[in-house]
């Protein structure tokens, strides 16, 4: 399944809600608890730490960005 987001920030909610959620409880320690915690009551994460996360759960995370003049 191929999933495409229009922001690290979109790509991170879907995570949280269809990969993190349905992991298993010794998975959800440390940094990945503190990550969600983080993103759901936006007490601030960075986009770096999101991209690491994401990465690291199967996401290839591309930055595109286009000037129009």
């Amino acid at each position: 399944m191929s999933k495409s987001f229009s922001s690290i920030e979109e790509a991170f909610a879907w995570f949280l809600d269809n990969v993190y959620k349905n992991l298993p409880a010794d998975e959800k320690k440390g940094e990945l608890v503190s990550a969600w915690r983080s993103f759901t009551f936006n007490q601030g994460i960075s986009q770096k730490r999101m991209i690491s996360i994401l990465e690291r759960y199967g996401f290839d995370v591309k930055i595109l960005v286009t000037y129009k003049k």
